[in-house]
């Protein structure tokens, strides 16, 4: 299970995935988890309205937890409506947002995740938000 990040933690990321095929993540350290880099195209107080908004797009997902500079939501796959978690948290000094979206259960989850944080991507770079990789 993953919780939210909470706001007086001074570990503030969302490297941790679990040894599964079931995660994605710009900070992830394996391979197989890891996704590119979100990079900021807009001051972060811009774009935040933007970021949050496009979160609340997704298919099947709602904001359960949110502060300044972090989201965590929860997102239901639309096939089998398992249950993920999807988190955003901005790192306004290097301009970047942080981005992990992680099945509850799974051994895998069909690339759900994966495909999940690129359809947010995608939406952020037509907006403006992003640098277009």
């Amino acid at each position: 299970m993953v919780f939210p990040l909470e706001e007086k933690e001074e570990d503030r990321s969302l490297y941790w995935c679990p040894p599964l095929h079931n995660c994605a993540s710009t900070e992830a350290v394996t391979f197989v988890h890891s996704i590119q880099p979100f990079e900021l195209k807009m001051p972060l107080d811009d774009a935040w309205p933007l970021i949050r908004e496009t979160v609340e797009n997704l298919p099947g997902t709602s904001i359960e937890y949110e502060y300044q500079g972090y989201i965590y939501a929860k997102s239901y796959s639309t096939v089998f409506h398992f249950l993920d978690y999807f988190e955003v948290l901005a790192v306004p000094e290097d301009n970047l947002l942080v981005v992990r979206s992680s099945s509850l259960i799974a051994i895998t989850d069909f690339f759900v995740n994966y495909l999940r944080t690129e359809q947010f991507r995608e939406e952020l770079e037509e907006k403006g938000v992003l640098v277009t990789q």
